[in-house]
């Protein structure tokens, strides 16, 4: 590796262990005068790991902070991980029962992105890789998600999604939308077929998380054939891995 990489990683691993002790959202000033960096250096690096899915960036208030990608990739290392209500044990669960690929997903943009994967243990399946990103508006994950959003919301980020489709049979329709993520609020589930990944399907819900926080999605994903023949018992599986977090979120 050259001395720049080096460093970057050295650096990416001593703002880690900043925010370990920092314990809340910083903001670029924040973190570089603790630390001793170069502001623009600083906002560079941030903004890298946001892109990549292992930071969230706050808008509104411009500070940032690890997201839960980090927490799930690495959670082994502690013995929490075998906890009841450890994200990895949920996955883990799901992922026994099904056989089939198990990913927790947020929003990233037009986008969601996989924040943790668990390869499917069966044959012909279909496997993604953590840190991939879906369309938001055509995967299961993506239509969970939009079940939280105003309406309002739901059109400005179709109007750019639309933007950028090359094909015109391609575009998405606003009425048509809504009355999909209505039909997903009735359910409490969503499904995806061959629409994010041709000759896959996925269904997802999503995962009771505290207030405040970004939300998430727990889904599981196929070949089409298999996922539509055992819809009903995937949807069980994944509603009562799910139960013992909306318990506790409700308290």
């Amino acid at each position: 590796m050259s001395e720049p990489s080096v460093k970057s990683a050295r650096r990416a691993m001593e703002l880690l262990e900043f925010f370990a002790e920092w314990r809340k959202p910083a903001s670029v000033k924040e973190v570089s005068q603790s630390l001793g960096w170069p502001q623009s250096s600083t906002s560079v690096l941030l903004r890298a790991l946001v892109a990549a899915g292992y930071y969230d960036h706050d808008a509104r208030t411009g500070m940032f902070a690890p997201s839960v990608r980090i927490l799930l990739s690495t959670g082994w290392v502690g013995e929490h991980l075998f906890s009841e209500m450890s994200l990895l044990g949920l996955m883990e669960r799901v992922h026994e029962q099904t056989g089939h690929t198990v990913m927790i997903g947020t929003q990233h943009g037009m986008h969601v992105r996989y924040l943790h994967v668990l390869q499917a243990t069966r044959e012909g399946r279909f496997t993604a890789k953590t840190g991939s990103l879906r369309p938001l508006f055509r995967s299961a994950t993506g239509k969970m998600l939009l079940t939280l959003k105003p309406e309002r919301e739901i059109a400005l980020l179709l109007r750019r999604v639309n933007a950028t489709e090359a094909d015109a049979r391609q575009v998405l329709a606003l009425d048509a939308v809504l009355r999909e993520r209505q039909q997903t609020r009735r359910n409490g589930y969503a499904l995806s077929l061959g629409t994010s990944v041709p000759g896959a399907a996925a269904l997802a819900v999503l995962l009771p998380v505290p207030r405040g926080e970004r939300p998430m999605t727990l889904s599981v994903g196929g070949p089409m054939a298999e996922v539509v023949q055992e819809q009903e018992r995937l949807i069980a599986v994944l509603m009562e891995a799910t139960a013992p977090l909306q318990a506790a979120v409700a308290r």
